[in-house]
């Protein structure tokens, strides 16, 4: 934990200078085509002396951008630009305030002239009116957080932060779910391209590798559009980066945070792992000591080789206990943006490199596990226990990522940007789990574990835009390399045994008994996953008249996959040997290790196996037309069709070697997906752009993938789980049929009001079963159709502002409600149950119980049937003043489908409410102090089994405790 200090030393021990420019004014100028905000590339943006001469004068840039120097006081501001009305403002300056003003012209044809300024401050995309304003101008229904609120929230990561955007929810606090679907029907982005996942057990990315710190704002699409990807039904979440700054920027950050579960708590535990452990990765300490194809001896061959291999293995086996730290955060940035680049006034280049280090520390000291069965005597209602257990979890996770964007702009017509992001993330956990009830018998079994995983992406993003006349060309080159590695999880479980001596005393011991799952066992999982996403988009813009212009996009587009996926299980057992221990550290000792003199000891078996492993590719290519074509001035159509080819290619066998697959296609698709996006603007007499009434209607068709794993015929073991996932070679895919309907109401000054209601029919939905003769093994299916349909209110409100001015906004409130309806129909589930192929719905109804009755349909997995999001800002600009709290709570959901004997698991609502208050103070605000708090209430998640006329038991317990945290920023 000192190194974390010494990092911190190392921020603080940072100072620049930079020559505040006084009476810097900046922004962007736009106009609106076909409700489409749009740059106005040759503006030029003029001061003008009282007698109307040009005082001085700049031009914006390829985007729109514009920086020009003014005297502190009243400032008369000139705009002009081809085709366009002049537009004249008044701005007044002052000195050492840089605020941003973004301004709309309007062409000749347009019978208003009024000028639209929006804002002093910044309404970009990353403030709360800037994300409204994409909203309304989008050709598709979307929501969006903004950095501006994703700041005031406090939320650490983007898992936290999306989970607030109506009708999307979090499991496992990282993996997101858009209208109560998730995983292959939710696709996450980055910076508009795709990039592999993180676990070999999902399709999606995992959301906390994102610290909000980095993330300029999160979209997310609820509706299709050609130019997105397909395989896409319930959303498609684009996280997007911050980029360079308006002007030179200098920022470092730092906050430290207290946990009630966690910090200072003398029940944590870990172990001592790699020197770079608080960098995120392992520096080979726990790597594997043996090359993998190394055969294993038994005992019985005498072999000197035996105990060599043995004494190999890191004998480090038992947690210690550790001190737990205050969670820490440590933030710097740095970027600038230069007009006249390379001495040069046809170029301009900005950049903005920034890196973010996260530490923190969470302990479950009343971890509950539980497995249940119901009876199989069906008068029975109560459900039994098969395994339950409890004890302690402890975690240090350690987060860090670095970004470094740059943007090169030639004669304000080509712009090239390159991106380079990359995350990092280890997980060091320690375990001690007291398991009773082994099925059935009274027995016990003390596990101690630990493990740790290694997570990272690297991407690097290579952009292109180019404009000529009425054609813009746009191009993407972005491969990404994506790794996770559990290296060296041990596992030592002992069964815990009381006798009666000949005194009458009880005495425990401990045996290693495979016969009850007592075993000493070291495992080493890899998951690589490489891609490179290629995309070529051109859009071209056709005058209809003088006043409506229609514009036409198409592209091509290619993304190439490949996953290579490997398991090395080792186990150890005593031979001739009845000493044990509870320590796990003794069984490595050098003296309790099988040698060939004295013929006993531990010794380590183990070798490949090939259901454990497997190689993926996937080629998705194709290409797509759309056409934004204004039906009357109010009225617009979004339509087109997007072609998408896809081939999976496996390798893999099972473990007798009697199946086997060599880079053989295993799904071979070939769709045309359609897409229709309405938009009828209501307000037809509106005075501003600002007050603005939007109905959206939209019908596409998608699809959904299996993912490499399931796509297959592996047999991997969850040792964390302790459960065997087993792949289904014959998955199809599922196709979606998608409508919805959405009414938006836009006031200004942050305030609006939608409603929407959606319906999707699924047909082949893939779903994970259990098997009913193997509770601890599971399988993808395809579960027949399905059926999701609901609504979505969203509502905010600013009180206490004066129209001239979003400073003298005080308070905003807001609140967003989503009601969620899915269903399955459990006739068409079709379950391998022995020889017999029978439906869902028959298990169901062969163990009912009594006057049970039991419904034809089910929900889906994932799925809350409503979530509610609320909060309530104050702020005040002369105090330097932000205050927010906010609350969210999602329904209970369906985490496990149970089938048979093995009932349904559903997690329960989990009441999060959090606060944030920070302040600005000192010399032109460059301080600021914040104070956070999370999970206010102290809540804990829950899992229980849940059946008919039944006490609900728990299936897993997780207490996260209360976070506040305290944080420091300053700006040079």
């Amino acid at each position: 934990m000192r190194n974390f200090y010494l990092i911190t030393l190392l921020f603080l021990g940072l100072s620049a200078s930079v020559n505040a420019q006084t009476a810097k004014l900046q922004g962007k100028v736009f106009t609106i085509v076909n409700n489409v905000e749009t740059s106005v590339m040759f503006a030029k943006v003029m001061i003008l002396k009282p007698d109307s001469t040009v005082l001085k004068g700049v031009d914006a840039d390829f985007d729109g951008r514009y920086v020009i120097l003014g005297k502190p006081g009243s400032n008369l501001l000139l705009l002009r630009a081809p085709d366009m009305r002049d537009t004249i403002l008044t701005v007044n300056l002052v000195e050492g305030d840089n605020p941003e003003l973004n301004i709309q012209m309007f062409d000749f044809s347009m019978t208003t002239a009024t000028t639209v300024v929006i804002g002093t401050k910044k309404k970009s995309p990353n403030t709360q009116q800037g994300e409204d304003n994409r909203r309304k101008d989008e050709v598709v229904a979307s929501d969006g957080m903004s950095r501006e609120q994703i700041q005031k929230t406090g939320d650490s990561d983007a898992s936290s932060a999306v989970q607030r955007v109506p009708g999307v929810s979090v499991q496992d606090g990282k993996y997101v779910y858009v209208r109560g679907l998730g995983d292959r029907y939710v696709k996450t982005i980055l910076n508009g391209v795709e990039i592999p996942g993180l676990d070999p057990d999902r399709n999606t990315v995992q959301l906390d590798i994102f610290p909000t710190a980095l993330i300029d704002n999160i979209i997310v699409y609820k509706t299709f559009s050609p130019n997105l990807s397909g395989d896409f039904t319930g959303g498609l979440v684009d996280v997007i980066t911050r980029d360079y700054p308006s002007q030179k920027e200098l920022k470092i950050n730092l906050s430290l945070g207290y946990n009630s579960a966690a910090t200072f708590n003398d029940k944590f535990i870990g172990y001592t792992g790699g020197k770079f452990d608080f960098l995120g990765f392992d520096d080979g300490t726990r790597a594997l000591p043996i090359s993998p194809t190394q055969k294993t001896y038994d005992p019985s061959l005498n072999d000197e080789r035996t105990t060599k291999i043995t004494s190999s293995f890191n004998p480090q086996m038992a947690y210690e206990n550790k001190v737990a730290l205050p969670n820490l955060t440590l933030g710097f940035s740095y970027g600038d943006y230069i007009r006249d680049a390379f001495k040069s006034e046809n170029w301009t280049y900005g950049y903005l490199t920034s890196f973010t280090y996260r530490n923190t520390n969470s302990l479950n000291d009343m971890e509950s596990f539980g497995n249940y069965l119901r009876s199989q005597n069906v008068a029975k209602t109560e459900l039994e226990p098969f395994r339950v257990s409890s004890g302690v979890v402890a975690q240090n996770d350690v987060l860090w990522t670095g970004l470094f964007n740059q943007t090169f702009v030639y004669k304000k017509k080509h712009k090239y940007s390159l991106g380079f992001f990359h995350t990092q993330n280890g997980t060091n956990s320690a375990s001690y789990i007291r398991e009773n009830n082994i099925e059935g018998n009274q027995g016990v079994l003390i596990k101690k574990g630990l493990q740790y995983t290694q997570r990272q992406v690297t991407n690097l993003d290579f952009k292109g835009s180019h404009t000529f006349v009425k054609w813009k060309v746009n191009w993407t080159v972005a491969p990404t390399l994506s790794k996770i590695s559990d290296p060296d999880l041990r596992s030592t479980v002992l069964e815990e045994v009381t006798n009666v001596n000949s005194a009458g005393e009880s005495v425990i011991t401990y045996e290693l008994n495979p016969a009850v799952g007592s075993q000493i066992r070291r495992i080493y999982r890899d998951l690589d996953e490489k891609s490179i996403n290629t995309k070529l988009n051109f859009t071209y813009m056709i005058s209809l008249n003088d006043s409506v212009k229609s514009k036409l996009e198409f592209g091509v587009f290619n993304l190439t996959k490949e996953r290579n996926f490997n398991v090395y299980d080792y186990f150890f057992e005593l031979h001739n040997s009845t000493n044990t221990s509870l320590d796990p550290n003794f069984y490595f000792q050098k003296e309790n290790l099988w040698t060939v003199e004295n013929n006993s000891g531990l010794y380590v078996k183990g070798q490949r196996e090939p259901a454990n492993q497997y190689l993926g590719r996937q080629f998705i290519s194709g290409a797509y037309i759309m056409n934004d074509m204004p039906i009357t001035k109010n009225f617009n159509a979004s339509y087109g069709a997007r072609l998408e080819k896809f081939d999976n290619f496996y390798t893999g066998q099972n473990n007798s070697g009697t199946v086997k697959y060599n880079n053989e296609n295993v799904l071979n698709t070939l769709n045309i997906l359609p897409a229709v996006n309405l938009v009828y603007k209501m307000n037809k007499n509106a005075k501003s752009r600002n007050d603005q009434s939007n109905i959206r209607a939209a019908f596409s068709q998608t699809v959904a993938r299996p993912s490499f794993r399931e796509k297959s015929i592996a047999q991997i073991y969850d040792p964390i789980l302790n459960r065997t996932f087993n792949g289904n070679i014959d998955l199809v895919q599922t196709k979606i049929f998608n409508y919805d309907l959405r009414w938006e109401k836009f006031f200004g000054r942050t305030e609006l009001i939608s409603a929407s209601a959606f319906y999707k029919k699924l047909i082949n939905p893939i779903e994970i079963a259990t098997y009913e003769q193997a509770p601890n093994e599971v399988s993808p299916v395809n579960a027949g159709e399905a059926e999701v349909f609901g609504i979505e209110l969203e509502a905010r409100k600013a009180i206490g502002f004066q129209k001239e001015s979003q400073s003298h906004i005080n308070f905003t409130v807001g609140a967003n409600f989503n009601y969620i309806v899915s269903r399955i129909d459990m006739t068409k589930v079709l379950i391998n149950k022995g020889e017999v192929i029978v439906s869902e719905l028959e298990i169901r109804e062969a163990n009912k119980r009594g006057d049970e009755t039991v419904n034809r349909y089910r929900p889906m997995f994932g799925q809350s049937p409503y979530s509610v999001n609320a909060f309530v800002n104050f702020s005040n600009d002369s105090l330097g003043l932000t205050c927010n709290v906010s609350y969210n709570v999602q329904g209970p959901r369906l985490s496990v489908v149970g089938i048979g004997l093995i009932p349904d698991v559903y997690e329960q609502p989990f009441h999060s409410l959090n606060l944030k208050v920070s302040k600005t103070f000192g010399k032109e605000d460059k301080w600021n102090m914040s104070l956070s708090g999370q999970n206010l209430l102290n809540q804990v998640r829950n899992q229980y089994f849940v059946a008919y006329q039944a006490e609900s038991q728990v299936f897993n317990t997780v207490r996260p405790g209360m976070t506040v945290t305290t944080g420091i920023t300053y700006r040079f």
